[in-house]
C-alpha cells in the first residue's frame, strides 16, 4: 500500500483525518489485510501483556480494522477468557464469549455478544481500535468515546492497540479525554512510552 501523501499529515481536524484515514484504510486489498493483520496478532500474541494475563477485553474488527480473529482463537487455545464490547446506549460493556457463534450484528452492523455473562473483572488487557494513531500514540477514535469512557473507569487495565502503519501520522492534537495505549502496534513498528521498535 503506498503511503499516505504529505498533505494527509498535515490535517489538523478530526473530522478531516477520520475522513481520510477511513476511506485510506478501506482501499486496502484482502490480500494486503491479511499479512499485515497477521503480523500485527502475531506481535500481540507474543506481548508481555497478552502472555501475562488471565483476561482479553478484544474488539471484533468491522471495515478493514486490523483483524482480532486470531488473538481471539490465540487466548482460548491458552485458557484465557474473552470479552467482546456491547454498546448499550451512551456506553459500551463487555461481555465473555466462549465461540464466535456467541456474536450476532448489533451497533453499526458491528458484530457483539448476544445473551452472555457481563465482564467485571479488576485486571485485564483491553485490545483498542482507532481511527488514526500519532508515534506518541495519541489516538482518534470513531468519535462517541466509548473507548475513553471505558478506559477512565478502569484505569488498572493494560492497553494494546492495533492500526496499520498508515493510519499512523506525525502528530495528532489531543483533548484531555482522549486515552492514550500503553502500546501501539502496527505490522512495521512498536510504539511504547515513546520507544519505537
Amino acid at each position: 500500500m503506498a503511503l499516505l501523501p504529505t498533505w494527509v499529515k498535515n490535517m489538523e481536524t478530526k473530522k478531516d483525518i477520520r475522513k481520510c484515514i477511513l476511506s485510506y484504510r478501506d482501499s486496502m486489498n484482502k490480500k494486503e489485510w491479511e499479512e499485515n493483520s497477521r503480523k500485527i496478532q502475531d506481535c500481540v500474541a507474543s506481548h508481555p501483556f497478552f502472555l501475562e494475563t488471565n483476561v482479553i477485553y478484544c474488539y471484533v474488527d468491522y471495515r478493514n480494522e486490523v483483524g482480532t480473529a486470531s488473538i481471539i482463537r490465540k487466548a482460548w487455545q491458552l485458557g484465557k477468557q474473552v470479552a467482546v464490547p456491547k454498546v448499550e446506549g451512551e456506553e459500551m460493556k463487555f461481555y465473555y464469549i466462549s465461540d464466535f457463534s456467541d456474536l450476532k450484528e448489533g451497533y453499526c452492523g458491528i458484530l457483539e455478544p448476544t445473551k452472555n455473562a457481563l465482564a467485571n473483572d479488576t485486571q485485564a488487557l483491553v485490545i483498542i481500535p482507532g481511527v488514526a494513531f500519532d508515534k506518541n500514540r495519541n489516538r482518534i477514535g470513531y468519535g462517541k468515546g466509548f473507548y475513553d469512557k471505558f478506559m477512565e473507569k478502569h484505569p488498572s487495565f493494560h492497553t494494546i492497540a492495533l492500526a496499520f502503519e498508515c493510519q499512523v501520522l506525525d502528530k495528532i492534537a489531543v483533548e484531555t479525554f482522549d486515552y492514550q495505549p500503553e502500546v501501539l502496534i502496527t505490522e512495521e513498528k512498536l510504539y511504547n512510552a515513546n520507544i519505537t521498535k
